[in-house]
């Protein structure tokens, strides 16, 4: 063998023995980690543990959110077990959905929302398959880990009763031990926890039911009102407020009856007594103040509120409104009276009919042959007057009693002027006792209108009524103003020199029972007949008023021909 050649023989032996020496070196290394002992965790002790309760007692409020909960019982765990790993996973109580996930470290992305169970856990907590099912809550063989780091660990459920609240999970990182005693030692904390979530979940839903209840009785249509034993306002719901007029600091925890009327005192305190005994009450009218000085018809129901322990606490109070109601009835009651005198003037005027006209004629008897036996000019002059009286009376009454009579007959054309003349005649006794003048422009080629005349006067008699009792006395005046309004209309305006109406009012004047006056004076139901004429004739009525300076009312009315082509 040359020389070159054992030079290389001699390379590729120490080559050798250096790479066996370093395998060994490896598989040494290797050994040395298998037989590395794993790393042993602290256990709480029981003393640190009853602190650490007492601690979640006090920051751990019932009205604190669900994930605010779960961060203060993980941050708990880990102080009590430090390098574990822990996951809570909330289920919501309306569909059993996930609803809150929290951990220390880092999850699986695809794992964080499994809802399973190990087969030891269920076997440990009792769950069975039944009950699972029930749950709705999967069982496998093996925990499979949720960490990113984590090698081992096992699932606590979250109970109450039969509905699953949540899973704890618990797990330990690669190269740790994990304690035998950890799994007994974090069920009271647990259990801890899951009684915590029932009693923040208990007072969620209570705090709903009693905002909820409460929201219901405020936005209730009818008014209602709490009292309570010693007769203290507890509650008034918006309804009551604006019936009264009331702000609800004004009345809340004030003694109610005091504020009422002594007569209404005496109606109420029997309802209240009789409440307070268990014994419920039903629709009876009282009458209670408003703020303004007014007062409310209401008709009153009320019964007893019973604590918890079974004892009366307060009386409750339902009422209806029956202001409107009782207002319409008196309006009804009022109308039935108008309606039986107006039938009892027409058989006077009948009967007034007879005497005026032998009245009439005897009296243009005497006064011809008076003139053709040479009479003294006084007399004649008295026999004139009676003869011109008389005519007038027997032609107010005539008119009275076409006016009277219903209005059965059909639309026919005539001129506005008819029936302001008409209704002046009718309203002369107003007119003349407040007195006022009237004073009439008529265009000269104002188009006549189609419609029921008699109608239209009692429009107008209205108006001129209203106008005389807002007018002052001795300096009042009322114009009519007629002429055309385009090709097929009329316009015509009713002025007076009035009190006026207040702006707030303007809106109301045509609903029915509104009324400024004081009460025996109107009705509220003038102005309201009037619009409803005026819109069956197919017209529009109007009003412009300034307080002190007269009201004008603008009343536009179709044209005889325009009114015959709309019905064709």
């Amino acid at each position: 063998m040359t020389a070159k050649a054992r030079a290389a023989t001699r390379g590729r032996s120490t080559s050798s023995k250096g790479k066996t020496k370093v395998e060994g070196t490896r598989k040494r290394t290797r050994v040395r980690e298998r037989a590395k002992p794993l790393l042993a965790l602290e256990v709480p002790r029981s003393q640190t543990m009853l602190q650490e309760v007492l601690e979640l007692t006090r920051r751990v409020p019932v009205d604190l959110h669900e994930d605010q909960i779960a961060h203060a019982y993980v941050s708990s765990f880990s102080r009590l077990f430090p390098k574990r790993l822990f996951c809570v996973r909330l289920f919501s109580s309306e569909d059993g959905t996930l609803s809150t996930v929290y951990a220390n470290g880092r999850l699986h992305p695809a794992r964080r929302h499994l809802r399973q169970l190990s087969s030891a856990a269920s076997k440990q907590h009792g769950i069975s398959a039944d009950i699972a099912h029930k749950l709705n809550l999967p069982i496998v063989s093996d925990y499979q880990p949720l960490f990113q780091h984590g090698s081992s660990g096992f699932d606590v459920p979250l109970l109450d009763v039969d509905e699953l609240l949540g899973l704890v999970a618990v797990e330990y990182p690669a190269g740790v031990a994990a304690p035998r005693e950890d799994a007994a030692l974090l069920l009271p904390l647990v259990l801890w926890f899951a009684s915590t979530l029932k009693n923040a979940r208990s007072h969620r839903r209570s705090m709903y039911l009693r905002d909820y209840l409460g929201k219901l009785i405020d936005h209730a249509n009818a008014p209602i009102m709490v009292m309570g034993r010693q007769g203290e306002v507890r509650l008034a719901n918006r309804a009551f407020l604006a019936l009264l007029s009331f702000q609800r600091d004004e009345i809340l925890g004030r003694d109610w009856m005091p504020l009422l009327p002594e007569a209404e005192q005496q109606r109420l305190w029997p309802i209240y007594i009789n409440a307070l005994r268990g014994e419920p009450t039903s629709n009876v009218e009282v009458q209670l103040p408003r703020r303004d000085g007014s007062f409310a018809r209401v008709a009153v129901n009320a019964a007893s509120i019973l604590g918890p322990d079974g004892d009366v606490e307060g009386v409750i109070y339902i009422y209806r409104d029956v202001t409107e109601l009782r207002e319409l009835e008196q309006q009804i009651i009022h109308a039935e009276k108008l309606a039986t005198l107006g039938q009892l003037a027409a058989g006077v005027v009948h009967e007034l009919n007879n005497p005026l006209t032998s009245i009439c004629v005897y009296s243009d008897y005497l006064l011809k042959k008076g003139q053709s036996q040479g009479a003294l000019t006084a007399d004649l002059e008295k026999l004139r007057r009676i003869s011109v009286s008389a005519e007038r009376m027997l032609k107010f009454t005539r008119d009275l009693v076409a006016y009277a009579r219903p209005p059965s007959e059909r639309p026919t054309a005539f001129a506005i002027s008819e029936a302001v003349d008409q209704a002046v005649v009718f309203c002369a006794h107003v007119i003349e006792e407040c007195g006022a003048s009237v004073h009439r422009n008529y265009e000269s080629e104002a188009p006549w209108v189609y419609g029921v005349k008699a109608q239209l006067v009692q429009v107008l008699i209205n108006l001129i009524t209203n106008a005389c009792q807002a007018m002052p006395h001795g300096a009042g005046h009322i114009q009519f103003d007629a002429r055309s309004q385009g090709d097929s209309r009329l316009l015509l305006r009713v002025m007076d020199n009035g009190r006026g109406i207040p702006a707030e009012h303007l809106k109301q004047v045509f609903e029915p029972f509104f009324t400024t006056k004081s009460e025996g004076e109107g009705t509220g139901l003038g102005l309201s007949i009037v619009k409803n004429i005026i819109e069956q004739h197919r017209g529009e009525i109007s009003v412009q008023s300034e307080v002190g300076r007269g009201t004008s009312f603008e009343i536009s009315l179709a044209c005889q021909v325009a009114a015959l082509l709309a019905e064709s």
